[in-house]
């Protein structure tokens, strides 16, 4: 199929109104899916629960100075629930990208771009969130860490970990631990969140698109998806076109 097609989608079915899956993966957002907000946000959840368990499995809590690297969306969502939820005394975010910088200064206590942070940024910090990818920050940062600091890696771009800073990693008793998924009943925890109005996770979207053309329009800027845009949402309602 062509590239940009999107006929035939519907008739082969790979976008089915019914989906067969496990009653204890489900959950009913009945209430959400009668606004805007709450469609977006019920869009929203999956990256949330990533962040929430990358939370729990650092053992974020009340007075911790975190850091995290990256203002996609994972990270953007770590930067709320941190301080919102778990605690956290200050929150400090790391992002080349000046779109997303601004877009972070909500949650953020301190938004930096890279060599801002590495120069100016907190010389003692409890809990680092690695969502960017780069694991190159890991290294970069790895001595700022307190005794019993804690690093969470949840970004992957292919690149080695290289780790110098083993003596103060001993010494220390730095725990160094990858995060993946959301189970565990993240994703529970995150729509009551949501629906009591603790956090508004639909804060991330930045744009939503139309069907698989909107999709394929979209990615013949592939720099403008990364620098103008943080969460992107799509519409694959026909009847809706331009809501959500």
């Amino acid at each position: 199929m062509p590239p940009c097609a999107s006929a035939g989608l519907e008739k082969d079915g790979l976008f089915g109104d019914i989906v067969d899956v496990p009653s204890m993966l489900t959950h009913d957002v009945t209430e959400m899916a009668k606004s805007e907000k709450g469609l977006r946000a019920a869009a929203c959840v999956e990256p949330v629960g990533v962040a929430y368990v990358a939370c729990q499995n650092t053992h974020l809590g009340a007075g911790d100075v975190v850091v995290i690297f990256g203002a996609g969306p994972i990270g953007l969502f770590a930067a709320m629930l941190s301080k919102v939820v778990f605690g956290a005394f200050r929150v400090h975010i790391v992002e080349p990208v000046p779109f997303r910088r601004k877009i972070a200064e909500k949650w953020g206590d301190e938004v930096y771009d890279i060599d801002e942070f590495f120069n100016h940024g907190p010389s003692s910090i409890d809990v680092v969130l690695e969502a960017s990818g780069n694991t190159g920050n890991i290294t970069r940062v790895f001595r700022r860490l307190n005794a019993n600091g804690r690093v969470a890696l949840l970004g992957r771009s292919g690149e080695p970990l290289l780790l110098d800073a083993v003596d103060h990693m001993i010494t220390n008793a730095v725990s160094l631990k990858g995060s993946r998924g959301h189970l565990g009943g993240a994703f529970g925890k995150i729509l009551s969140l949501s629906r009591s109005g603790r956090i508004s996770i639909d804060d991330a979207v930045t744009l939503i698109v139309n069907g698989p053309e909107g999709i394929c329009n979209l990615l013949k800027s592939p720099g403008k998806l990364l620098e103008e845009n943080c969460k992107v949402l799509v519409n694959f309602d026909a009847d809706r076109r331009g809501e959500l």
